[in-house]
């Protein structure tokens, strides 16, 4: 469908060229998508294209994202995010229409190596991009769904936790462990033998490494992501911990208050009440989660950079959600 679509971009000009390879035409970007101009009308691609195109002209319009020294990785995450896939399918999209947003072509294994290593750099690049939209959605105030808090409330943030679940598998030599150390705490050292025999004798170890919790008398498995939100909707800390974290030991360097559920209670600087329509719309990237999320990664730092990057679209997604209603004779050309 777009598979011989090219875009590339000249940070000066900002000139983006359209066509196929034979026949290449040179034409100004316009600040919002309205730059697309692929061989299948974008009213007629699908949700996931429309979100690739958006993502497209986000990453290279940012100032912080477009000077990524591997840019390369992070689009080859949002492929696997937006479709939900393994690395392995983000290699086979190279001979699909999806190349042209993936640009270079490398193997699953190469994928995987670069995406451990961009994980260490995730973090100071997500707060520096969410401060660059929040510096440019100030401008477009009045079009923003929480419009009504922006630039009165000072340091206000929303703050809630959501879990995401991973395979638990079976019974494995972690749990006879802290079984084991249980028993010697109680002083059942009769059990406590026996477990430790079973626990040398097990093979049977849990690939995912995440923990057991309970939620309105529901047990799940994985870890539990904490969000900060500002009132424009844009998220700006992520901190991901075992699913038995408790909510009130987040701890986020943000200065001012905190709306919060009661989950959080005895948290420092935080309001359990008040401002219920700021609140609700931390909901949304619940939903949001929950819709792109699978088990990418086993370990908790390779599941921080997927809720990261995921974070990272949603993050886009209301940024040019706000776009398109703002008239274009307000978008700086």
């Amino acid at each position: 469908m777009l598979r011989n679509f090219e875009f590339s971009l000249e940070a000066k000009s900002r000139v983006i060229l359209k066509g196929n390879r034979d026949h290449v035409v040179p034409i100004i970007m316009e600040p919002w998508i309205e730059y697309y101009n692929g061989p299948v009308p974008y009213e007629e691609l699908s949700s996931k294209h429309k979100t690739l195109v958006k993502m497209n002209y986000v990453l290279i319009t940012s100032e912080v994202l477009s000077r990524l020294d591997d840019l390369f990785i992070l689009r080859a995450l949002i492929v696997m995010i937006i479709w939900t896939y393994s690395y392995r399918d983000v290699w086979s999209f190279y001979q699909t229409d999806v190349r042209w947003f993936l640009g270079e072509c490398k193997s699953k294994s190469e994928i995987h190596r670069r995406a451990k290593k961009f994980s260490k750099n995730i973090k100071p690049i997500f707060n520096q991009f969410s401060k660059e939209l929040e510096r440019k959605l100030s401008r477009f105030a009045d079009y923003l769904p929480s419009s009504a808090l922006f630039g009165k409330v000072r340091k206000l943030w929303a703050v809630d936790s959501f879990l995401i679940e991973v395979p638990f598998g079976k019974r494995n030599k972690e749990t006879l462990w802290k079984k084991f150390q249980l028993s010697l705490k109680q002083g059942k050292y009769n059990e406590a033998t026996r477990l430790l025999y079973q626990y040398m004798q097990c093979k049977v170890r849990r690939r995912f490494k995440g923990e057991f919790t309970k939620k309105r008398n529901k047990s799940y498995f994985g870890f539990k992501t904490f969000i900060l939100m500002s009132p424009t909707m844009l998220i700006h800390a992520i901190q991901v911990e075992l699913a038995n974290f408790p909510d009130n030991k987040v701890s986020f360097s943000h200065g001012g208050y905190k709306v919060a559920d009661r989950g959080f209670l005895g948290k420092a600087s935080t309001w359990l009440i008040g401002f219920p329509s700021f609140r609700r719309y931390v909901e949304f990237f619940g939903v949001f989660l929950r819709r792109y999320w699978r088990p990418y990664a086993t370990e908790k730092d390779m599941v921080e950079l997927f809720v990261y990057v995921i974070a990272l679209i949603y993050n886009s997604s209301i940024y040019t959600s706000v776009l398109s209603r703002v008239p274009e004779s307000q978008l700086a050309h």
